[in-house]
């Protein structure tokens, strides 16, 4: 890689590019899943992500990629909560809201993994961080019930949204996992292995709801699939700890804030969605929720 990307500014400018493909992948993602079955889009993607990590790891590490037995069980639970559970459950919200919905809701992500690694990890928060947790938490709030009253006292939420929020949650699990797991071995090992395992589930649910191999897809599905693999998925993968390895997990946590913003544009722009009072609303409070509680400390992304 070109010297000038291991200086900060470069490093910023593949965090800019990592969170804006992040933010259009629930774009792309929302044409795919208009096509086919969300559970055979999830497979789809990350199969071919695993293949692609399973030879570049391969490549680079040789042997010493192997799981240990120890390191197997870990693995499973993070193919399970990361891959397969997360992404059966964000391809199967955004069939049912809009993109600029889903982008909100997985830019809020790192505010669940910093409740969670405050609850089982006891890590302590400062009252900045639980200021950012409370603003987050209504921003998501006003983007689920889309501000009405009625939403909330009649139990009438768009399972979408909350499949969504359910995502999120999975992502922040795997993300806590994956920080033991990846004391034992490389990242790349690590998503490779998680990917395959997760890869394999995705497909046999799909198996189980009706993928037979063929795959109907217009050559906009193809093109958006091509680049949720590539762009969104490797390019971005790559880009990002490449970025947290450089300037370190607090300063590229701050870049997830674009997600919604990219998220919530490329939905006008190339999906016609039209944004809501509630849905700006609680754009603001989740970016800056987000940045309060990501201040001091690193979070992934969940993307």
């Amino acid at each position: 890689m070109n010297r000038f990307f291991y200086t900060d500014k470069g490093v910023y400018i593949l965090l800019i590019i990592t969170n804006v493909l992040w933010g259009i992948n629930a774009v792309t993602a929302k044409f795919v899943v208009n096509e086919i079955l969300p559970v055979t889009t999830a497979f789809l993607r990350f199969g071919s992500v695993s293949i692609i990590l399973g030879i570049a790891v391969w490549f680079s590490e040789g042997k010493k990629a192997l799981p240990s037995r120890k390191q197997i069980p870990g693995i499973i639970l993070l193919g399970l909560t990361g891959i397969f559970l997360n992404n059966f459950l964000f391809f199967n919200g955004i069939q049912h809201t809009t993109a600029a919905n889903a982008s909100l809701l997985v830019g809020g992500g790192p505010v669940f993994t910093a409740v969670l690694c405050a609850v089982f990890l006891k890590e302590r928060l400062n009252f900045k961080q639980l200021l950012g947790i409370g603003i987050s938490f209504i921003g998501v709030g006003a983007v689920v019930t889309k501000g009405s009253w009625e939403v909330i006292s009649g139990l009438s939420f768009n399972l979408g949204d909350i499949s969504l929020v359910v995502a999120s949650v999975s992502w922040s699990v795997y993300s806590i996992l994956g920080r033991g797991i990846m004391r034992q071995m490389s990242a790349l090992a690590a998503t490779a292995w998680s990917s395959a395992i997760g890869s394999i589930c995705l497909l046999l649910l799909a198996v189980w709801q009706g993928f037979d191999g063929t795959v109907k897809l217009s050559p906009l599905g193809w093109s958006s699939m091509i680049f949720m693999i590539i762009g969104s998925g490797l390019l971005a993968f790559c880009f990002w700890n490449h970025g947290v390895s450089v300037v370190g997990p607090n300063k590229a946590a701050i870049f997830i804030n674009i997600i919604p913003l990219s998220g919530m544009l490329f939905a006008m722009l190339l999906l016609g969605e039209t944004l809501t009072g509630p849905q700006l609303i609680g754009a603001g409070l989740i970016i800056t929720g987000v940045r309060l509680t990501t201040a001091s400390k690193g979070v992934q992304s969940t993307a």
